[in-house]
């Protein structure tokens, strides 16, 4: 029963004002708009609420992603700058290495303007050389060809070698008018006194050259008298000479060879930047044999070379080499001449030899 009284109750509280706004008329129109307007209201304020708080958060966003964008920045500017100070290091390190590896690779030795002096003063040499070369040889051609008086020539050389190419012994057998200390060790008759030396005196290029007048022709032939070799004798003679000399200019020009070697030219030491003025190409070469061989200094500098300065004093050397195989064939070269004329005057006298046989057996068979 309470129950029912409760039930009534509700249904009377809540179906009055229902009946009143869903009926029709006025009054349902008046309770309908209030109940819009009310509605309206309510929406409208939730919905300015929503925007403020939409508005509140937008700007709290935006306030803290400034702050992220701020920071962010910081940091980005911070590793940009590391970044940058890192890259301006590695390529400084990067050019600094690479400088010393410039450096050690390009480097020149100590011994390049040397080299390069010694290198440029060879020409100086060759054309020096090759003039004392011909002197001698044309010296020697007009002693064998045009000496016209063999007694003269012999005498000049005894006197010669009596006043200044004498020994101790010659000086104690009164063979010398001046104290020995003055002059040399019979250096015209001496091959070792001649050939071993690397460069002469004054002095001692007359000694030279007359050693190679004692070993090559010391004797001379004297000319016939003028005229005579429009004779058939006088050109026979005068064929004879050229054949001497002919056969003797291969022996001269061999010794001469190895004289020229040892004449200093004026200026070369300078030119290679030696430690005298005037030196001979003999010389210029042992400066640069004995400057690496003999030099403690020079074993010293390569041990401390890289590997492309290595391979530059190699080449170097090679270069050397290649000059001094030039000096050797040439001499060489002389060597087989010599030979080729001994050849012939052996085959040219076995030749006459069988010849005199030959006749002298012809004649007998005709006897």
């Amino acid at each position: 029963m309470k129950k029912l009284l409760i039930v009534a109750a509700l249904s009377a509280a809540f179906v009055s004002p229902a009946w009143a706004c869903c009926g029709d008329g006025k009054q349902a129109a008046e309770g309908a708009e209030k109940a819009g307007d009310a509605v309206s209201k309510s929406v409208a304020s939730a919905g300015d609420a929503v925007v403020s708080w939409i508005k509140y958060m937008d700007k709290t966003i935006e306030k803290g992603f400034a702050r992220v964008a701020g920071e962010i920045q910081k940091q980005t500017a911070a590793m940009r700058s590391i970044q940058q100070g890192n890259v301006a290091v590695q390529s400084q390190l990067y050019m600094e290495k690479a400088r010393a590896d410039a450096q050690i690779r390009y480097e020149l030795s100590p011994r390049a303007c040397f080299e390069s002096a010694s290198a440029s003063s060879a020409a100086l040499a060759t054309g020096e050389t090759q003039r004392w070369q011909q002197a001698l040889d044309s010296d020697f051609a007009s002693r064998t060809l045009f000496t016209p008086n063999t007694t003269a020539a012999v005498a000049k050389a005894y006197d010669g070698h009596a006043e200044n190419y004498c020994s101790e012994q010659d000086v104690e057998l009164g063979r010398c008018a001046r104290p020995a200390t003055l002059q040399l060790q019979n250096a015209d008759v001496r091959a070792d006194a001649t050939l071993g030396v690397s460069s002469y005196t004054p002095a001692q290029i007359a000694a030279a050259r007359a050693f190679v007048n004692n070993v090559v022709n010391p004797v001379p032939t004297q000319n016939i008298p003028r005229g005579w070799e429009k004779t058939p004798q006088g050109r026979t003679f005068v064929a004879g000479q050229y054949i001497e000399q002919a056969r003797a200019s291969i022996a001269a020009h061999s010794l001469n060879s190895a004289i020229v070697a040892r004449i200093p030219v004026k200026g070369l030491g300078d030119s290679a930047m030696l430690n005298r003025a005037d030196i001979s190409p003999l010389e210029l070469m042992e400066a640069q044999v004995r400057g690496r061989f003999e030099s403690k200094s020079w074993y010293k500098m390569i041990a401390g070379f890289s590997n492309e300065n290595l391979l530059r004093e190699v080449n170097k050397m090679y270069a050397l080499k290649l000059q001094m195989d030039l000096d050797q064939y040439r001499q060489n070269e002389r060597i087989e001449i010599i030979l080729a004329a001994q050849l012939a005057i052996d085959v040219k006298a076995d030749a006459e030899r069988r010849a005199r046989e030959a006749r002298s057996s012809a004649m007998k068979a005709e006897q």
